[in-house]
């Protein structure tokens, strides 16, 4: 949408420097088309008009592909989790990109109870990545829970105590 609003106004300004109409509306047009195409392969949008639908699934998926092996570099604990391609393509197809970090994390959030131990110390490490100081609580529901700290003396600290066993009283 803002490729379009560019587009236009850029449009505008050719046509204000003596470029004929016909060229300032094919700028437009082009943005537009540009823009559409673009949403349609990253965040979910219609597919345009005229180009290939299979050409537009596999290059969608070719890019969800690239995305996803981003965030494994990034999160291998996280790639690790059963199922993570398929739950992550499914995630990713209506999202735009954010980055490997920001797209592992927002994965992770998104889904915490599918997550193992692991992937969730590796989230909470994340989260608290870019802070100076930092307390953050992750409890699962099975009552397992992860609090993370962090100060500029002692780096980040991961502590957990155990959630209730099952059969468990008490």
């Amino acid at each position: 949408m803002a490729a379009a609003v560019v587009g236009a106004e850029s449009s505008v300004r050719a046509a204000k420097a003596g470029e004929p109409a016909d060229l300032a509306g094919a700028r437009a047009r082009l943005a537009a088309g540009q823009s559409a195409l673009l949403a349609a392969l990253v965040a979910g949008g219609a597919d345009p008009a005229g180009f290939d639908r299979d050409a537009l699934a596999a290059t969608r998926q070719a890019l969800i592909d690239k995305r996803r092996s981003g965030v494994a570099r990034r999160w291998p604990a996280l790639a690790m989790e059963p199922g993570f391609a398929a739950a992550f393509a499914a995630w990713a197809a209506a999202r735009p990109p954010a980055g490997s970090f920001d797209d592992g994390l927002a994965f992770g959030r998104a889904r915490p109870a599918d997550l193992s131990p692991a992937a969730r110390v590796e989230l909470l490490y994340g989260r608290c990545a870019a802070r100076r100081l930092a307390v953050v609580l992750d409890r699962a529901e099975d009552g397992d829970t992860l609090l993370a700290l962090r100060t500029p003396v002692l780096g980040t600290l991961i502590l957990r105590t155990p959630g209730r066993r099952r059969g468990s009283t008490t």
